[in-house]
């Protein structure tokens, strides 16, 4: 019999739980990743000041401030259509990388946009 069928399977534990700490900081970056997508999707990188959103044509700095500096110009209808396209994972159809970003990207702009971060 080969060596590699005697090695016992790596077992996994799968009730273990995340800390509150570590639960918050995946709840702030799936948040910061949406914000990442809307700015994406509404474009901001055309008119951001940074060289390096510009170049690369997407939000290479901080989105959250971005996003607040840029949304007040945006009208209704264009947050609509960049809702749907950031459930649709944005301009790079990304797929979600959690669970949880998953749900903070179906759920309401205003909602998104209220969430207050741990610093």
């Amino acid at each position: 019999m080969p060596a590699w069928r005697d090695k016992p399977a790596e077992k996994q534990n799968f009730t273990k739980r995340r800390s509150a700490e570590a639960n918050r900081a995946l709840i702030d970056a799936a948040h910061r990743s949406t914000h990442r997508l809307y700015c994406d999707a509404l474009r901001f990188w055309r008119l951001c000041g940074q060289k390096t959103c510009r170049r690369h044509r997407r939000c290479c700095g901080e989105p959250t401030a971005c996003l607040m500096r840029g949304l007040p110009a945006v009208p209704q209808a264009a947050r609509l259509n960049a809702r749907q396209e950031v459930i649709a994972g944005g301009p790079r159809r990304q797929p979600p990388a959690t669970h949880v970003e998953s749900v903070v990207r179906q759920s309401a702009l205003e909602s998104v946009l209220s969430w207050r971060f741990v610093t």
